[in-house]
């Protein structure tokens, strides 16, 4: 199980980047195609959305870091990751800074690890 936790750990470090970078490439490897992710305003989305969104103009990134990130495998197959995110960019052009809590449910599938569910709330 530690092997799994130090690969979602590093693979949680890395989507902070990608999404800092706008790497619609990365997501488009590791966001399972049946993606549900809830946008902190509450909004929900798919892939193909949430794919277009990261390379729309007005959503920016100046500082995205993911910080205090545990791990919780289910099985060999399955796992949540709960994490801080501190952002600051812009969202529709209206500029956003703040901590965010993001959980995240990740399958492996033919040995790679996917992001099918996501949450995204502000802390503060």
């Amino acid at each position: 199980m530690s092997d799994i936790v130090s690969e979602l750990t590093e693979l949680n470090v890395v989507f902070s980047l990608a999404e800092l970078s706008a790497d619609v490439e990365f997501f488009r490897c590791y966001l399972a195609d049946g993606l549900r992710f809830r946008r902190a305003s509450g909004k929900v989305v798919d892939k193909v959305t949430f794919l277009k969104d990261l390379a729309t103009p007005g959503n920016t990134n100046e500082r995205l870091e993911a910080r205090q990130i545990e791990v919780l495998p289910f099985g060999i197959d399955l796992a949540v990751c709960s994490m801080v995110v501190d952002f600051k960019g812009s969202r529709g052009g209206a500029n956003v800074e703040g901590q965010f809590r993001n959980t995240r449910l990740f399958v492996r599938s033919d040995g790679a690890w996917k992001c099918a569910l996501w949450f995204n709330s502000k802390e503060s």
